[in-house]
């Protein structure tokens, strides 16, 4: 019985940790009295790069596509009304920098599931007006979950969605519409 009851509290342990995402911020490169825009303004670019940290490990991780990434920013910014389809001035962009990457094979996913390690992605998020940074937060998303929730197109899909998500929730608070 106690057996069962430890496998039971760890796989519930598992289940609590093999999905997350989190936004970290470093307020010594903003001032803290900067980081609040007043003034509503759509963003007029996003751009999407990865560090040598981040390139040096693409090899290893082929399931990880920078586009799709890009792809899924630029749709979660545009639903939620913040991306500048319609030319308007604007002067504000949003920079991504991917620092960290891992994606497990799917197969491995599949068949270890959290036991072979969960696949993330890490990067900085800086908000730019003209050329001065007006927030800068790192956005941190994990995947551990394996079976059939493992499938690659799966995870990299959350994955992407998340980190999109969490990046736009952040900008709502920095630039909150009316």
């Amino acid at each position: 019985m106690k057996i069962i009851l430890r496998a039971i509290t760890i796989l519930s342990l598992i289940t609590l940790v093999g999905c997350a995402s989190t936004v970290s911020r470093n307020t010594s490169t903003v001032k803290e009295e900067k980081v609040q825009i007043t003034k509503f303004q759509p963003i007029k670019s996003v751009n999407l790069n990865l560090n040598s940290r981040a390139k040096e490990k693409l090899p290893d991780n082929l399931n990880f596509s920078s586009d799709a990434l890009l792809k899924k920013i630029n749709s979660t910014l545009q639903a939620n009304q913040y991306l500048n389809t319609n030319n308007l001035p604007t002067s504000i962009s949003v920079e991504v920098l991917i620092t960290n990457i891992r994606t497990r094979s799917g197969v491995t996913a599949i068949m270890l599931g959290p036991l072979a390690g969960g696949d993330y992605i890490t990067g900085d998020v800086l908000i730019k007006d003209g050329a001065n940074t007006i927030d800068k937060f790192e956005v941190d998303v994990t995947f551990a979950w394996g079976g059939a929730m493992g499938d690659t197109d799966s995870r990299m899909n959350w994955m992407y969605e998340s980190f999109a998500n969490k990046m736009t929730e952040e900008i709502k608070k920095l630039m909150p519409k009316k």
